[in-house]
């Protein structure tokens, strides 16, 4: 099995749309060119990395965490099943692609990460007579194979998903979580660094209402602020807002531009963290 190794992150210009893998020296740059030369748009790395998680409607999305992608075509039998294993490598799968190379629907189902039953049928009026024929089918995969671990991404990954199936209340919900995750685990850091012990941070945190944390706690350990950020109105009248509605049942529906609003509210606010936080970082040399 072919296969090409991939970023967890990607980068994408906002002018002209390409993209490609961030690397750990971009974060040293103090701008970005865009890698298209017709185009040569600059634009910091969190913008960048911002860009690439919010072009959700391109034909082949990429997910953000799959750092590895796999490709083969394999042998196959019209109206029948076959069983393909994975490498085992793979830790997770986060998107199969199957495109059948001739007139016959092909699908996956049973998916883990050893591997799925790929069954093949006829379309509606399809020629009967191909059943049992043998053909072949081209497999794309988009796998975690290192060993890392990011509970915030993963979050933000399931509310992209639930958007992209237009499951709006859950994608909110998985958005405005993916941002609590990360605010947490950006203090819990905060405060280790200050002598804490995990149990004093995490009763301190449980405590403590969430736009305390985006304000006046990182402004105590990072001197930056959510309500100083362009995102801050939307996110307190509109992703904070619905989101508690949906907990406490009073919000049953949501649109699509709800959902879509509250996710780039989210990406925005953690990357204005992000890039704030590393500003910090540099200029006291933690």
């Amino acid at each position: 099995m072919e296969h090409s190794k991939l970023r967890a992150f990607m980068m994408k210009c906002n002018k002209c749309s390409r993209g490609w893998s961030v690397d750990q020296s971009d974060f040293e740059k103090p701008i970005i060119t865009c890698q298209n030369p017709e185009c040569n748009n600059q634009f910091t790395v969190y913008e960048g990395l911002k860009n690439g998680l919010k072009f959700f409607e391109d034909f082949i999305p990429i997910p953000f965490l799959a750092n590895d992608m796999f490709n083969e075509t394999i042998d196959v039998k019209i109206g029948y099943e076959t069983y393909f294993n994975l490498p085992e490598s793979i830790k997770k799968i986060y998107k199969i692609m199957i495109m059948p190379m001739g007139a016959f629907l092909v699908g996956a189902v049973d998916i883990t990460k050893k591997g799925f039953r790929i069954f093949t049928s006829l379309p509606d009026g399809g020629d009967k007579s191909l059943i049992g024929e043998n053909t072949k089918v081209f497999i794309m995969i988009n796998a975690k194979t290192d060993d890392y671990n990011i509970p915030w991404m993963d979050m933000l990954q399931f509310a992209l998903e639930q958007l992209i199936n237009e499951d709006f209340l859950t994608s909110i919900l998985f958005s405005e979580i993916a941002f609590e995750i990360y605010i947490d685990m950006a203090l819990s850091e905060g405060y280790r660094k200050y002598g804490l012990d995990e149990d004093s941070i995490s009763r301190f945190l449980v405590a403590t209402e969430l736009p305390t944390k985006v304000n006046p706690l990182m402004w105590n350990l990072y001197q930056i602020k959510l309500s100083k950020s362009t995102s801050w109105n939307n996110w307190e009248k509109k992703a904070l807002k619905w989101r508690n509605e949906i907990a406490h049942g009073s919000k049953v529906g949501a649109t699509e531009d709800e959902a879509k609003l509250v996710y780039e509210t989210v990406v925005d606010s953690i990357f204005y963290f992000m890039e704030g936080i590393d500003k910090k970082m540099k200029q006291t040399n933690v």
